[in-house]
């Protein structure tokens, strides 16, 4: 459970400190780069130099999913930003949380991996989770959030992507984990998996630079730090808690996703005075209910 509140507390600080670019107008996709580099060196630092310097690591069966899972991040991160230009932020918040359909019932069907038998109420509380993040998430639209309006099938076609790409990098992180990765393993994968997004970014950054379409920005160098360091841990910490909970996945993402809306909602009250419309209070009302639902054995195991 330790790495699980670690996780949330990571991801959930992403949201707050790309929320801090937009308000200092930090480039974005600049950040994003740094942020990947920062988590190679973050990840460098962390697992040791030893296995690097020998080469061993490119031996490891798992590298190559490590590399593609890192060639998703860097295309998601991009996908998400264009879908909040182009089509809103709710599209691409929902889009991104309710994902966990997929990886959910990857554990369930392919990998057939739990803790336990799932009940009719577990399988509801997974309904009622999916509920509840369209409900939190959805944001009164209007002209000042600078959001444009655009085609129909864009409007459908970028959210149906981040869904696909979000939902296949959760999966992948847990069929690695549950064939190819070792415990102590971990922090390895996970500086792995930045470096291939590391080295997408930065193709891309150079060409933008080269033809001149971009100027390098020196304040993205301080705000990617800034994002890179929970970054990492955020991936971390996720595969110390899949292990922890046996590689359940069907029990650990919805847990996992309502505990980032529900402590993401408490620091936009508290840090950014954000205002919660009566939707988002049944939303997270929602989740609560959908917790107790997934998890009530665990919660009767314990008081009992």
């Amino acid at each position: 459970m330790l790495y699980l509140l670690l996780n949330i507390i990571a991801s959930t600080s992403l949201v707050f400190i790309f929320k801090l670019f937009q308000r200092f107008g930090v480039p974005t996709f600049q950040a994003i780069v740094v942020n990947y580099l920062t988590c190679v060196v973050v990840g460098f630092l962390f697992s040791g130099s030893s296995s690097v310097v020998q080469g061993s690591l490119l031996q490891q069966s798992w590298v190559v999913y490590a590399l593609a899972l890192g060639t998703i991040f860097i295309g998601t991160f991009y996908l998400i930003a264009l879908t909040t230009h182009k089509v809103g932020i709710t599209a691409a918040s929902v889009a991104t949380k309710i994902s966990l359909v997929i990886p959910v019932l990857f554990s369930l069907l392919v990998l057939e991996n739990s803790l336990k038998n799932y009940t009719i109420l577990n399988y509801a509380g997974m309904f009622v989770a999916l509920v509840a993040i369209v409900l939190s998430s959805i944001r009164p639209r209007n002209h000042e959030d600078g959001e444009e309006t655009t085609s129909p099938f864009l409007a459908l076609l970028l959210p149906f992507i981040i869904f696909l790409n979000s939902g296949i990098a959760d999966s992948l992180i847990n069929y690695t984990n549950h064939f190819h990765l070792q415990q102590n393993e971990v922090s390895q994968f996970t500086m792995v998996t930045f470096t291939g997004s590391a080295i997408v970014g930065l193709i891309v950054l150079l060409y933008l630079l080269i033809s001149g379409k971009t100027i390098f920005y020196s304040k993205s160098i301080a705000a990617g730090i800034l994002l890179g360091i929970p970054n990492y841990f955020s991936i971390y910490f996720l595969i110390k808690a899949l292990y922890a909970f046996g590689n359940d996945g069907a029990f650990l993402y919805p847990v996992h996703n309502i505990g980032i809306i529900l402590a993401g909602a408490m620091g936009a009250v508290l840090f950014f005075g954000e205002k919660l419309t009566k939707v988002n209070l049944t939303g997270l009302a929602m989740a609560v209910v959908a917790l107790v639902l997934i998890s009530y054995q665990e919660i009767v195991a314990n008081l009992f």
